[in-house]
Parts: structure tokens; C-alpha cells; sequence
């Protein structure tokens, strides 16, 4: 099999040449265990300049605790902290006119905290993170990513609404026994955005309240059309209803266009796939999180009665994909992601002084019931053709949401651009075999999928990369190979 190149032509690329060479001359084992973060005095990352070259001699002793440039410290000069990421690598660069910035890019730690910042980091990583008490919506949770998140908030003792149109009772409304003592009966809507078998699957809503309720949650089964608004508000009635309140949103509906095979149309240039792929991405997987947004708000806003749990404030969890930045299957998806990020960028302008945060999720590739599907069939290989060695779980991304639901600094976070593998690092969670698939933006993702022949692939083992984070910018460089990246943020109604 012939070496795939990479997301944004990454051996194309000047940066990214550079990247690989650097890799190749620096001590790998100090590249895993400490990261460089460029900053000004006042602590914030200095986002107008262009990354500078450093040249570091093996065997040099350096003070951990701080390491300033050129000798200065004083505010207006710029310093170099040397900050421990566990074990991770990140050069950071920003863009300065980029909409969004990450976590890892956004968040630069003074010299002078440096120490206190490791405790706040320890507290975290120890940290029990319960749900309990909280009440929250998962839209589209039939399946795949979004029932991976309402389950892991089962685990956690949440209150889980879930919503889809996959549903084995026409009347699944606002009851917790899943098939009877309904509180009030629906019929299933003929609309086109409406799921099914062929680019959804077998998989209810019913089935995945069964399941949280099994974890320790409460699992409650909602039939919901997302293109229809009016059902939307009905949801959030039966919730301020049952519970005056509402502690988490998470936005994740999404509808695949229409099409052969098991991706539907998320295969195809745009005049192919043509006006009904446009509607059907930003209807239910765009507009839709707006909708369910504004009708979340008033009830996020009620401060009496409220059972936050761990939670310090409430949170709308976006579910987006690295196709907001670098082009990924269509026209259609990734403009649709983009418009995903920066409704989370501008909705945090305005709930900042609510106190409520609203952060958009990248979760890697993933290995969704449709992966798995798309496996079997072969149209992985064909369309994708990534090996899934590094993949995540559903599971994962629900993760690294209760992670920052439950940080009490999470309002540093609003707004921007939340990767989960990075989230892992930075949180401690793990897979439950132990695992932390690297991102999908680190040498140790890229170089295994894109780069490495599967010969290759067999001798090097991931933990000989450094696992060192292409900038967003970057990655928005370039187009990527005809085979698109990944399946990641699928997620069906």
C-alpha cells in the first residue's frame, strides 16, 4: 500500500517539512516529556509574532521552573516558559485573525504560577467527577457519538434526556419507563430529515435510556425531528416541567445527507451532491444547535431550584470535527462545522455574563457503529483508508465534556475550540483499556496514518514519535487527499 499524505499536505507543506525535520534532530525523550510555549510577560501568548527557532544542546541542565529569553523578565519582553503537559509537545502558534483558537493554543501559563498551576492541574486529574443532580439533553443519541456521551453521563449519575427520531414506539415523550405511562403520546413526523436503517441504523432512543439506566443513570427517551422546531420547544417544556432547570446541553444531532452506500452523500463534490446535501447538514446539524439553544438558555438561566452536582455552571457542548478548519468530506460538511465553531465563539459573547459556557468539541476519528459498518463493507479502505489503531470511542468525548463540565475554571474555555485527545491529557481520563489515542493533529496521529507505508507502520511504534501538535493554522493550509480523513463527527437523529 502507497504512503497516504497527510490532512493539509503535510510533507508538501514548508511548516510542515520543518516539523518532520525537527522531530528528526531533537532528542526525542526530552521532545515527550516537556512542551514550549511562547509568551509575553503579562503570561498571554504572544499571537502577532511568527513561531521563533530555538536551538537546544544535549546535556544542558535547565531550571524547570522558568526559562526567560535573552536573559529579561520584565513585562514587556518576551519569555519563554518551559511548561510540563504530560507528556505532550505542543510548539504554540496562533493565528491572530483565526476565528477560534484550542485549548492548548489558547491557554498559556505564567512563569511565574508555573508551580501552582501543577497543583491546580493535580487537583484536576484527582478530581471525582460526579453528575449527579444534573439535569441534561443530548440531541441526536440514538447512536454513535452522542450515545457515547449520554452514557458516560449515566455513569456519572446524570439525568439524560435523549432525542432522535429512531425510535421503536411512536409516542417515546418525556417518560423514564421508555414504553409506557407516556405523558403525552407522538406520532412520528414524515419529514425528510427524518432517520433511517440505511444511513442510520438499527439503534433507538429507547435502547440508549435502557443503557443509562443500567450505568446509574436516568435515562429518558424523547422523539424529536430537529428540523421541526415546534418539537424542539416541546422538549424543553417537558423539561421545565419535570425539572425547572437545565444544567447541560449538548448540541450533536446530525443528519447524513441522502445517498448510496453507508456514508450517504458526505462522498462527492458539491454540484454532485448537490442543494439537498447543503440543507441537510446545516438543517440538522447546524441550525438545529442554534434552535435547541435558545430554547435551553431560559432554563439554564433559572437559578432556583438548581442541583449542579460538581458543576459550577452550566454548559452547551457543541459536537464539531476537525472539518471546521481543514477541508473534510464536502463543501457542504465543512462549512457546516466551521459555522458549528463559530456559533460557539459568538454565543459565548453573549453568555459570558450569564456565567454559562458554550465550547465546541473535536473529537478524533472514532469508531461509531457506522465506522464499523463501513468497515465491514469495505468503503472504508475505499473512501477513508486510515488505519483506526489510534481511534476513539464514542465514550471518549463524553469524557472530556463531564471533564470540563465539572473544572471550576472551565469559563476560561468558552468560546474556543476544545480537542478531546488533548482534553485526556490535560484532564488525565483515559479509555477504559488505558489508553489516550494521540490528536489527530500530533506527529503520532499524522505520521501512522498519512506518512508510514504499513511496513513501516508495523516497525515504529507510537510511543518513538514525539507527539508533537500541528498549529490549526497550519492544517487549514492545505487540501487534504482525495480520500477524506476520517468519519469522526458523524452522529445520527
Amino acid at each position: 500500500m502507497k504512503p497516504r499524505l497527510g490532512l493539509f499536505n503535510l510533507f508538501n507543506n514548508r511548516i510542515g517539512c520543518l516539523t518532520l525535520i525537527l522531530c528528526t534532530i531533537i532528542d526525542r525523550q526530552y521532545f515527550s516529556s516537556w512542551a514550549f510555549t511562547v509568551q509575553n510577560g503579562s503570561g498571554s501568548i504572544n499571537s502577532r509574532r511568527r513561531p521563533i527557532m530555538m536551538r537546544w544542546r544535549r546535556g544542558t541542565t535547565f531550571d524547570r521552573s522558568s526559562i526567560t529569553c535573552g536573559g529579561h523578565s520584565s513585562n514587556n519582553k518576551r519569555n519563554l516558559s518551559m511548561v510540563r503537559m504530560n507528556s505532550s509537545l505542543f510548539f504554540s502558534s496562533i493565528n491572530p485573525d483565526a476565528a477560534l483558537t484550542s485549548s492548548s493554543s489558547s491557554s498559556s501559563i505564567s512563569t511565574a504560577t508555573t508551580s501552582n498551576d501543577d497543583v491546580h492541574d493535580s487537583e484536576k486529574k484527582n478530581k471525582k467527577q460526579s453528575m449527579k443532580g444534573c439535569v441534561c439533553v443530548v440531541t441526536g443519541a440514538s447512536r454513535g457519538i452522542g450515545k457515547g456521551i449520554a452514557l458516560e453521563l449515566g455513569k456519572a449519575g446524570a439525568t439524560v434526556y435523549i432525542t432522535g427520531t429512531s425510535s421503536s414506539t411512536s409516542s417515546s415523550m418525556g417518560n423514564n419507563d421508555h414504553d409506557t405511562n407516556n405523558q403525552q403520546n407522538h406520532v412520528k413526523t414524515s419529514s425528510k430529515y427524518v432517520t433511517n436503517e440505511v444511513v442510520g441504523g438499527p439503534e433507538t432512543i429507547e435502547q440508549t435510556a435502557e443503557e443509562i439506566d443500567q450505568v446509574g443513570g436516568i435515562g429518558i427517551p424523547i422523539y424529536c425531528d430537529h428540523s421541526q422546531d415546534d418539537q424542539v420547544q416541546k422538549l424543553f417544556d417537558i423539561i421545565q416541567e419535570n425539572h425547572e432547570r437545565l444544567d447541560l446541553l449538548v448540541n450533536n444531532v446530525f443528519r447524513v445527507p441522502s445517498g448510496g452506500g453507508t456514508n450517504g452523500g458526505l462522498f462527492g463534490k458539491f454540484w454532485e451532491v448537490g442543494i439537498p446535501a447543503w440543507d441537510t447538514i446545516h438543517t440538522v446539524g447546524c441550525r438545529s444547535h442554534y434552535v435547541a439553544s435558545c430554547f435551553a438558555i431560559p432554563l439554564m438561566k433559572k437559578n432556583s431550584p438548581r442541583a449542579l452536582g460538581s458543576m459550577t455552571r452550566p454548559m452547551i457542548a457543541m459536537i464539531s470535527s476537525f472539518g471546521g478548519i481543514t477541508y473534510t468530506f464536502n463543501v457542504a460538511y465543512g462549512v457546516g462545522k466551521a459555522a458549528v465553531d463559530r456559533l460557539a465563539k459568538d454565543m459565548a459573547v453573549e453568555l459570558t455574563e450569564e456565567d454559562i459556557v458554550v465550547t465546541s468539541f473535536y473529537p478524533g476519528v472514532v469508531l461509531t457503529e457506522r465506522t464499523l459498518r463501513a468497515v465491514s463493507s469495505g468503503e472504508w479502505e475505499k473512501n477513508v483508508g486510515i488505519p483506526l489503531d489510534n481511534a476513539e470511542t464514542p465514550g471518549y468525548t463524553g469524557k472530556a465534556i463531564i471533564s470540563v463540565a465539572t473544572d471550576a475554571t472551565n469559563m476560561s474555555k468558552t468560546g474556543k475550540v476544545q480537542v478531546v485527545s488533548e482534553l485526556a491529557q490535560e484532564y488525565g481520563f483515559t479509555e477504559e483499556d488505558g489508553r489516550q489515542p494521540p490528536s489527530i493533529r500530533s506527529l503520532r496521529f499524522l505520521l501512522p496514518a498519512y506518512g508510514f507505508d504499513d511496513a513501516t507502520r508495523e516497525k515504529v511504534k507510537v510511543d518513538w514519535i514525539p507527539d508533537w501538535k500541528i498549529p490549526f493554522f497550519v492544517m487549514a493550509q492545505g487540501k487534504p487527499p482525495s480520500k477524506s480523513s476520517s468519519l469522526s463527527s458523524s452522529s445520527d437523529v
